[in-house]
This record gives C-alpha cells, sequence and structure tokens, in this order.
C-alpha cells in the first residue's frame, strides 16, 4: 500500500506525485477518497487542476496550429478553473446544507481537482464522452467516501445541479430566440447547412 506522500498530488514534488496520484484515482476511486487528507487551502489543488486542463488544451492547439495555443490555452485555463470553483462551491453548500457533511470548499475543489483526471483524454472523439461521465462518478465517489454524504444524497446533489442548468440554458435560449425574433432576425435550417461547409 502507497503512503499518502506517494499517492496524493504535491506541487512541491510534481515530478514524484503526478503519475501516482492520477492512476490512484482512476484505478482505485474508493480507496483514494476515502484516504485523502483534507484540504485547507487551493495551491495543491490549483497546480493539479492547471496541469490537467492543460494536456488536452496543448494537444487540441497541436492539431489546430501555433496560433490557436495562444488562444485556447489561456481560456480553457481561466474557464475551467473558474468552473471547477464554482462547482465545488455548489457541492460543499449542499453538503453541508442537506446533508450536514462538514465539507469545505478548499476540500470539495480538492475533490473535483481529483475528478477531473478522466478529462486529460477529452479530446478524444469516443473517449471523451466516456471520460465525463467517468468525471461525474469520481465526483460522486469523492462525495461519498470523502465527504462522508449518502449515496443517493451525492447522486441527488449531482442530478440537481445539471437540471438547474438545463433549465438555465433552455430559458437562455428562449430569451435569445424572443430577443433575436424582436429585433428581426430569422435562423433557418439552411443557414446552419452553409455553415458546417465553412
Amino acid at each position: 500500500m502507497q503512503t499518502t506522500s506517494q499517492t496524493y498530488f504535491s506541487s512541491d514534488r510534481i515530478g514524484d506525485t503526478l503519475v501516482p496520484a492520477f492512476k490512484a484515482v482512476i484505478t482505485r476511486p474508493r480507496e483514494f477518497f476515502e484516504r485523502m487528507p483534507i484540504a485547507e487551502r487551493y495551491s495543491n489543488s490549483l497546480v493539479l487542476l492547471s496541469i490537467y486542463l492543460t494536456i488536452p488544451a496543448l494537444i487540441v492547439s497541436i492539431f489546430s496550429g501555433v496560433v490557436t495555443v495562444i488562444v485556447i490555452l489561456p481560456v480553457s485555463l481561466i474557464t475551467g478553473i473558474i468552473a471547477t470553483w464554482m462547482w465545488a462551491w455548489y457541492l460543499s453548500w449542499a453538503a453541508r446544507v442537506f446533508c450536514k457533511a462538514p465539507l469545505t470548499t478548499p476540500d470539495a475543489f480538492q475533490v473535483c481537482t481529483y475528478s477531473t483526471a478522466p478529462l486529460i483524454f477529452s479530446w478524444l472523439p469516443l473517449v471523451g464522452a466516456v471520460a465525463f461521465f467517468w468525471n461525474l462518478f469520481l465526483n460522486w465517489q469523492g462525495l461519498v467516501s470523502h465527504g462522508r454524504v449518502g449515496g443517493g444524497a451525492a447522486l441527488l446533489i449531482i442530478l440537481a445541479a445539471f437540471i438547474i442548468m438545463s433549465l438555465s440554458l433552455v430559458v437562455l435560449a428562449a430569451l435569445l430566440l424572443m430577443l433575436a425574433s424582436q429585433h428581426g432576425v430569422q435562423m433557418h435550417i439552411s443557414d446552419f447547412q452553409q455553415w458546417q461547409y465553412l
């Protein structure tokens, strides 16, 4: 059995801890999250998340051209870090309010960061979808094994976020369509068909 220093990522020992942490969370998620120390700061998680977000962005940029590195990489890092923090804040809030679990935002951010590991493969067309669902499973496992939230409650917390997000997107799309129609903008199927050839 590995020691904590060998299994969990440390920004002071990136070369020694990056691969073992990645391998452990992918292959033994329940044990990994059960033994994970409580995070009081964001430093290690922030560095690890930046690495996880940089890898697929760089791969996509290599295939797209050098210019896109300047655009894709910073946008990917900024949006990925902000989105992960917001997700962590929500998980922490929901766990504390509905399940009375003492999960702080830095600790939830740590769970979310380690759960991001499968998204390294998100640039692959078919594997990307599997990686997305594996990420959700790891979030659930982290809530259950590390956050001490019941399995059903953890599932409801995650599903509730997706329902709210989906409804928000539907409302936003409806508002945009309504505003567009009021300003005389009309979209036709032929317009979308032309875009696929650009």
